[in-house]
């Protein structure tokens, strides 16, 4: 049966607009803090952020990019009017014209390249997702709107995209078939010349707490990685953080140890995880992650965990269907 689409679509262009990631906004807010329509943005985002998926990313960004141009060119001062020739008003004019359309026909041959190029990535994304959907049919639709944006963004290497998923102990099973597919998915749209992906399990490194060990688990990491662009690190919460504050170099987006990776983590929380909003889910995760860390420094421990919650999403309901674990590196002490 086919997966209906109910993806909210952006009202100036027709895409379908994935979530907002909060490196995005916080750029934004740099960038355009002053304007009124951002204020008024960022404080619907900070209510719910799926109130202002009512446009794309893109879109958006344009709009206030025009804002800004548009400001800057309000304060320059009126040229003066000087006289002029005939002939040289002409020769003017026709300079600008052939201007103009040097610039709007690389525009168009631009933009006809590039609708056909998203088209088919688009059209290759929505077809993946519907068949991630078949294999589970319980699985929200905010999943696959959050992964599909993930794939998205490594199109353009520049940081690496880190999903966290939260389960309890009944979907434990559901968790880890979920991951071992989109790790597979990302290995084929992405990172075409990956082999295998990379498998941690954090419980085995529970009783690797000292700070010696951090080079241990460095050197088990970053040659299988520089050849694997994917991890999925289960049990999070058993991870000591003599051993998860390495994680910090490896998710930060401004200088990245991988700059074109995907980290899958699974995070085991105690949590009713039914009818949650998308910030409660944040909420949920930073919680545990305080709770399991909570002798590390707030001041190491809180921007890495700001940097492991990008992606956020719970996974709800227990599947006793058998599941085909794709073939991965497994990284042991």
């Amino acid at each position: 049966m086919e997966v209906q689409d109910t993806e909210p679509k952006c009202s100036l262009c027709g895409a379908i607009v994935v979530d907002y990631c909060p490196e995005f906004v916080e750029q934004m807010k740099t960038n355009y803090g002053d304007f009124k329509d951002f204020q008024v943005f960022f404080n619907n985002f900070k209510k719910d952020p799926d109130s202002v998926r009512d446009q794309c990313i893109t879109c958006r960004k344009s709009k206030w990019q025009n804002m800004k141009y548009t400001n800057i060119r309000q304060v320059r001062p009126p040229h003066t009017q000087t006289a002029d020739t005939p002939i040289k008003k002409w020769l003017v004019q026709v300079a600008i014209f052939s201007s103009l359309a040097l610039v709007f026909g690389s525009q168009i041959s631009n933009y006809f390249n590039t609708s056909d190029t998203n088209s088919l990535s688009d059209d290759y994304l929505k077809s993946t997702m519907r068949s991630l959907k078949s294999e589970f049919p319980s699985l929200q639709q905010s999943i696959l709107n959050k992964l599909r944006g993930a794939l998205l963004r490594l199109e353009k290497p520049g940081e690496p995209v880190v999903f966290m998923l939260l389960h309890d102990d009944t979907n434990k099973k559901t968790t880890d078939c979920l991951v071992s597919h989109a790790s597979n998915v990302a290995k084929k749209f992405i990172f075409t010349n990956s082999q295998k992906s990379l498998w941690m399990n954090g419980s085995e490194w529970t009783s690797y707490s000292d700070f010696d060990h951090e080079d241990l688990l460095y050197k088990k990491l970053t040659t299988p990685l520089e050849e694997n662009n994917v991890l999925v690190l289960e049990n999070l919460q058993d991870l000591p953080w003599s051993l998860a504050k390495m994680l910090h170099h490896l998710c930060d987006a401004e200088n990245p140890t991988f700059v074109n990776a995907m980290y899958m983590l699974e995070l085991r929380v105690k949590d009713d995880l039914q009818h949650l909003s998308e910030r409660e889910k944040i909420l949920v995760a930073e919680r545990a992650m305080n709770m399991v860390w909570q002798d590390a420094p707030n001041e190491f421990r809180a921007p890495l965990i700001a940097r492991l919650t990008s992606y956020v999403d719970a996974v709800l309901g227990e599947s006793d269907q058998p599941c085909h674990r794709e073939s991965f590196i497994r990284i042991s002490p």
